[in-house]
């Protein structure tokens, strides 16, 4: 699937179709959303998300060349999953629009129309009675969600705005006392937690607190003051590890490294005792771990950059070989003609969050073993899979493989690991839920509630769990409600034994 940005051809829709998108429950009625090659007169190709709209069903679906236009002047500084949300985003509206045309085809007040498309998002589009006239059958979004969507077009407007001249579906006013108030409040936020803080001043932003959008989501969202973090059960790690990922047929005199699935184990161990997230192991390269020079016993893992971490020491130039200097994009370019897994469509991409990293020069993050015994059956684990399973032959230097006949030597798949561990945690008699905290991301919980409970230092917490911001680690440190009894308990204990406690106010035990 590719199109000629400057010669305006559509091309073809191939099997990279997004056949009939699902928002939600919503279908896309006029439009596709499509991973596809995008042509530049003089300019290297870049594969992009690409809108197609299909306004007729005759017609051949032609792509939204604007919003082309507006991913690519943001190149890399934006993901994939940005892109894919944008121009399903403009998709919802498109088909907005397009399913009420009737009501807004002579409507000279573009904000009305829009004012409808942000209640339809917040409260669905379908009545009472699960009817729906215009066709689209929405469900209610949640406000986060919705002003998430609104946002996102709002800020694409701008841009046609500033780009073509067209009208604002957003234009700005002047705002009440209220969203000033609210405005300053959120600038003493940014400005609190911003490391160059000092160069924020506010006079610089007093025309911004005088306006505010024409059009918001009229919701109030239910704010919970810290939910409890959904953990994996430490009790059940060995148990997900000896017995989850059991290799079947396996003699159960064996030790147990010799009847698992090792590849499996040692990426939730990363994600238990490391902290990782779940996406963060899929970038690893064979000679990313390393002997602790300061425990022997103990592996060193480091995370670098998929695109800008160092390239590694076999980045060899094949003449003087001397090590050449360079990133790790173009180190998979140049030696084994692969893209970073963060710029790969489909099953080998891989994400990446803009984590703290431990060495700026480098770009890689410092994996912090907790507790550290973690490091030492990482490291067990990874001599045996190192010598056994992950051949030198395979044509990519990531560390994880898959072994099935088909595919076996490709990098591991995300999709893969998460039905592999689904399948482990099962197999010990638990049931899988995000709710639960049995999911993969239930492990880098787990790890963040460990050091609170051992007390450790929220500073040192944030550094281990490669925080940038300190509120970030919010999700992972929130007491449990059996912490917070445990606390409370104890705090009652103390005051019993106080003179001034009485045991029973109202007297109804005399």
């Amino acid at each position: 699937m590719e199109f000629d940005l400057d010669s305006g051809n559509s091309g073809k829709l191939l099997q990279e179709t997004e056949k009939r998108m699902a928002f939600r429950r919503e279908y896309a009625l006029y439009h596709t959303v499509v991973h596809t090659v995008v042509r530049r007169a003089g300019r290297p190709d870049i594969r992009i998300y690409v809108l197609y709209l299909c306004m007729e069903a005759s017609a051949t679906p032609a792509p939204m060349v604007p919003l082309v236009e507006y991913v690519i002047e943001h190149g890399r500084t934006r993901s994939l999953a940005w892109q894919r949300d944008l121009a399903r985003a403009v998709g919802l509206l498109v088909d907005f629009l397009r399913a009420n045309a009737e009501h807004f085809r002579n409507e000279p007040n573009r904000p009305r129309a829009w004012a409808a498309f942000a209640d339809a998002l917040v409260g669905g589009t379908i009545d009472l009675g699960g009817f729906d006239p215009s066709g689209l059958y929405w469900e209610p979004k949640s406000v986060s969600r919705a002003t998430v969507i609104l946002n996102a077009v709002t800020a694409f407007s701008d841009w046609l705005v500033n780009r073509y001249d067209t009208t604002a579906l957003n234009p700005w006013r002047s705002a009440s006392v209220a969203e000033q108030i609210a405005y300053w409040r959120r600038f003493e936020k940014r400005r609190a937690h911003a490391l160059l803080s000092h160069t924020m001043n506010r006079s610089d932003h007093v025309d911004a607190a005088k306006r505010a959008r024409t059009v918001q989501i009229l919701r109030k969202t239910a704010v919970a003051h810290g939910s409890p973090p959904k953990t994996f059960p430490d009790r059940a790690m060995v148990d997900l590890i000896t017995k989850g990922f059991a290799l079947p047929g396996k003699d159960r005199s064996l030790p147990w490294y010799e009847r698992i699935n090792i590849r499996d184990a040692m990426i939730t161990i990363l994600l238990h005792g490391g902290g990782l997230r779940e996406s963060e192991p899929f970038h690893l390269y064979v000679s990313d771990v390393a002997i602790d020079p300061l425990a022997p016993k103990r592996a060193m893992v480091r995370l670098f950059h998929p695109e800008q971490g160092s390239a590694p020491p076999d980045f060899i130039d094949p003449v003087t070989r001397k090590k050449l200097h360079g990133d790790r994009e173009t180190y998979l370019q140049t030696k084994w003609q692969l893209e970073p897994r963060t710029l790969l469509h489909g099953r080998f991409h891989a994400g990446w969050k803009d984590l703290q990293l431990t060495d700026q020069s480098e770009k890689y993050a410092l994996v912090h073993w907790f507790p550290t015994f973690w490091g030492e059956v990482f490291l067990f684990l990874f001599r045996i899979y190192i010598t056994q399973y992950r051949s030198r032959r395979y044509a990519h230097p990531y560390l994880f493989v898959s072994h099935k006949d088909t595919v076996a030597g490709d990098p591991y798949t995300i999709d893969s690991f998460r039905q592999a561990h689904a399948k482990a945690v099962r197999r010990i008699g638990l049931a899988v839920g995000k709710e639960l905290g049995t999911t993969p991301h239930g492990h880098r919980h787990a790890y963040g509630q460990s050091l609170v409970s051992a007390g450790v230092d929220q500073k040192v917490v944030q550094y281990a769990l490669h925080h940038k911001a300190i509120e970030s680690q919010a999700p992972y440190t929130t007491p449990t409600p059996g912490a917070i009894d445990s606390a409370l308990s104890a705090a009652e204990s103390r005051l019993r034994q106080s003179v001034s406690w009485n045991p029973d106010p109202f007297g109804e035990n005399d």
